[in-house]
């Protein structure tokens, strides 16, 4: 820049003097005065006309002003191009970053200290770029200035050094002198800017691979896919070129390789004994899992960076997430501070999957025995059947478990079970499914295409494996089983289905003494027919279907109207009637009947008290009453109640009862007929013969009527010792002072027996058919 500013001063003022003005105003000045004038004349306008003669005329006196006035335009000029000469080298020279100025040709006319100091010369005046780049790079420096100098053109460019350790923002710009382009430009060191950028960045890609982590945790579904999901996400990471997962190995110890991913989304395929990644110091990963603490190392085997996150699951190290780059400082503080945050995370998503995993297990698995648990059961035989499997739920149960479980202990019991539960797991192929359903209670899947019966597996192998002595603590116990035995497909497509019907089998077969049941499926059905029924029933009784009628009483000796028995009927709405012996039986097991009964009961005596206000003398109306009413509290109320809607005085009730309601509680029956008999409402017993029969209850229970039942009025006429039955059974009856009724009369052959045997009433269809109150009343116009 010096040379420059030389070359300027030479061009405006060549003969320049040492007081800074030109000889040749000096000389105008000495022409203009007719004399000599000192150079210091020029200084101001006044300097200078003090040496004019007295007679310059006025114009040469103006041209001396003028020339006074150029003098100082030009010393002023000087002293500003000083200035800014001072101004330049100053700060080129001062400056930190490179500054020059090269010519059309190339070459440096002006270059600062610091680009100096870049290249290592004492000044590149005079050098061209040949002297510092290679020739690669010279072409391509060669063509920008190009640019800059034909097109005028301004380039902003990022530079980088080979080792890629230094980065410069480098201005280019074109510069004109006088119609003479030069080439101007400036090197900035942006090296820190461009490390705090690039290290913004990464830590952005960070906090990104927290998010995407966080994601992968929430719907992970197996350990594998989170992590190989965490391996391939963080692979992608800049300046990443390998993750890895390592496990702790439960049985020795030591670490052991799960899976790896590098950039290119690549899943390396782990084999047993295969060793760490060569990347990985096997220190550096030994250290992260003995010490739970994060390991790194800057220059891992002079390789680039590595760093070793230790995985906690429940309390204990599960394994490492190692990270490899090849660069070197690659993990720098912030990095590792926040790769803890990364290692929390995932040891988070594993804990969650291997605790979700163990809950799993142990829903799966009974806790007692070891064995798959009901749970694990149901699902096995959903699978099969969806899967169209054939076989064959053998249901084993312990007998009088429970009876054990009180006699022994409850810990005593439970060893039983274990002991049982090793039996089987011993003898049962795993391809059986066995499991353990309840307490005492075991289930097996015996397939379709094993070489043996289901029934002979069962008696020659499970029954023989299980029922024996057993060594429980200090106790020596004694088992026996039973199986019970159900289908798939054809008794259930559910383990729910099949075990249960396979209990209905084994109670069959316990009920008929035989160690082995199969479900009988028309059994069943008829089940759901009565399950049907009982529905139906109950809508009939919303709905008021039930109807009462009554079969007449006969008098033996003169064939008149002695009575009636209130029987019950079904008006179906598209069955029409329905006869009794269908559905009284679901009525008594459901315990509909008590409300049947009651309403029977009821109609009957209002029936009664419309015949008798009609002006009719209707007879003694008998009501059936079922066990299920004889052992209600409410019965006595309902007897009171119907009685009292009749009248109690006319004496229009009589009750029924069974020998099974008279029997299962003597106490409580005898109290309840002693009340029934203060009513003044006689107490006969039904169908007598056909029960317990029982001399003892006839004497102590105060009952007023035997009827006799229909099956021995029917036998009587064809069979000498049925004649004799019922004869001592009238004579009985006489003999404790009871009447007889004989049911189900039908011939006049059967009523001129029974005449001579001296039973005092008859009914059956002999004598009428049971018939709706309308018939009756008609009868008893007749």
């Amino acid at each position: 820049m010096n040379n420059i500013a030389s070359q300027e001063r030479r061009h405006v003022a060549p003969d320049a003097g040492p007081d800074g003005f030109s000889a040749e105003l000096v000389r105008l000045a000495g022409y203009l005065c007719g004399k000599p004038v000192p150079a210091d004349a020029l200084a101001s306008e006044a300097a200078l006309l003090s040496h004019a003669p007295p007679a310059m005329s006025a114009e040469h006196r103006q041209a001396l002003a003028d020339l006074a006035a150029s003098a100082a335009v030009q010393q002023s000029l000087r002293r500003r191009l000083s200035r800014a000469e001072g101004f330049l080298s100053g700060f080129a020279d001062h400056s930190p970053s490179p500054l020059w100025i090269k010519d059309r040709a190339g070459s440096y006319v002006m270059g600062n200290a610091a680009l100096s100091g870049f290249f290592g010369v004492p000044t590149v005046i005079g050098m061209d770029d040949s002297h510092f780049w290679p020739e690669d790079q010279r072409r391509s420096l060669v063509e920008q200035d190009r640019a800059v100098l034909d097109h005028g053109e301004i380039i902003k460019a990022m530079e980088t050094s080979h080792d890629g350790s230094r980065h410069w923002l480098v201005h280019k710009f074109p510069i004109d002198v006088d119609g003479e382009p030069f080439l101007g430009g400036t090197a900035i060191d942006m090296t820190k800017e461009v490390e705090k950028e690039r290290a913004l960045i990464r830590h952005d890609n960070f906090y990104v691979l927290l998010s995407r982590l966080s994601a992968i945790v929430s719907r992970a579904r197996t350990l594998e896919q989170l992590c190989l999901d965490t391996c391939r996400v963080a692979a992608h990471q800049p300046g990443l070129d390998l993750v890895e997962i390592g496990r702790v190995d439960d049985a020795s110890g030591g670490l052991k390789p799960f899976t790896s991913m590098g950039p290119d989304g690549v899943e390396h395929r782990w084999h047993a004994g295969d060793p760490l990644g060569d990347w990985a110091p096997p220190a550096l990963a030994v250290t992260a899992v003995a010490t739970s603490s994060l390991q790194f190392s800057n220059e891992a085997d002079g390789n680039g960076s590595c760093m070793a996150i230790p995985l906690c699951v429940n309390g204990k190290c599960w394994g490492v997430i190692a990270f490899h780059s090849p660069r070197r400082d690659f993990f720098d503080a912030f990095y590792r501070e926040r790769a803890l945050e990364l290692g929390n995370e995932l040891s988070f998503g594993i804990e969650r999957l291997l605790n979700a995993q163990e809950l799993f297990r142990l829903a799966r698995t009974n806790a007692l025995s070891g064995l798959p648990s009901r749970l694990r059961f149901d699902e096995e035989i959903a699978a099969l059947a969806a899967a169209s499997a054939s076989g064959t739920v053998l249901l084993v149960n312990i007998n009088r478990f429970d009876e054990i479980s009180s006699a022994y202990g409850n810990t005593a019991a439970i060893g039983l079970m274990r002991q049982v539960a090793g039996r089987l797991r011993g003898a049962v192929a795993e391809r059986m499914l066995l499991s353990h359903v309840g307490i005492g209670r075991f289930a097996l899947f015996y397939p379709m295409e094993e070489v043996l019966a289901p029934h002979s597996y069962a008696r020659d192998t499970i029954i023989p494996l299980l029922e024996g002595s057993y060594q429980v603590d200090q106790h020596k116990i004694w088992c026996t089983v039973n199986v019970g035995a159900a289908m798939l497909p054809e008794d259930g497509t559910s383990a729910d289905e099949l075990l249960v019907k396979a209990w209905d089998a084994l109670a069959n077969a316990r009920n008929q003494d035989e160690l082995i049941g199969f479900y009988d499926r028309d059994a069943d059905q008829a089940m759901a027919q009565q399950i049907s029924l009982e529905a139906e029933l109950r809508e009939a009784l919303a709905l008021d279907q039930f109807e009462t009628f009554y079969q007449p009483k006969v008098d033996l000796k003169t064939g008149k109207l002695a009575g009636a028995e209130a029987l019950l009927r079904w008006r179906h709405p598209t069955r029409g009637i329905v006869q009794p012996t269908e559905f009284v039986p679901v009525l008594e097991r459901s315990g509909l009947v008590i409300e049947v009964g009651r309403r029977v009961m009821q109609q009957a005596m209002e029936d009664w008290k419309r015949w008798h206000d009609e002006g009719l003398q209707p007879p003694q109306i008998a009501v059936n009453v079922a066990p299920a009413q004889f052992r209600c509290d409410s019965l006595f109320d309902n007897i009171e109640r119907a009685l009292n809607t009749a009248g109690a005085a006319l004496h229009p009730l009589q009750i029924e009862v069974t020998e099974s309601s008279l029997v299962s509680d003597h106490r409580r029956a005898v109290d309840i007929l002693t009340r029934v008999r203060e009513l003044n409402v006689p107490v006969a017993v039904d169908d007598f013969g056909t029960g317990y029969s029982s001399l003892a209850y006839l004497v102590t229970l105060p009952v007023d009527i035997l009827k006799i039942d229909r099956s021995f009025v029917i036998r009587m006429a064809q069979d000498a010792g049925y004649m004799a039955l019922v004869q001592t059974v009238v004579t009985l009856a006489h003999n404790l002072e009871m009447k007889v009724v004989a049911e189900g009369v039908e011939t006049a052959e059967e009523a001129k027996l029974l005449r001579l045997l001296r039973c005092e009433y008859g009914q059956g269809h002999l004598y009428g058919k049971a018939m709706s109150a309308d018939d009756f009343s008609q009868l008893m116009r007749r």
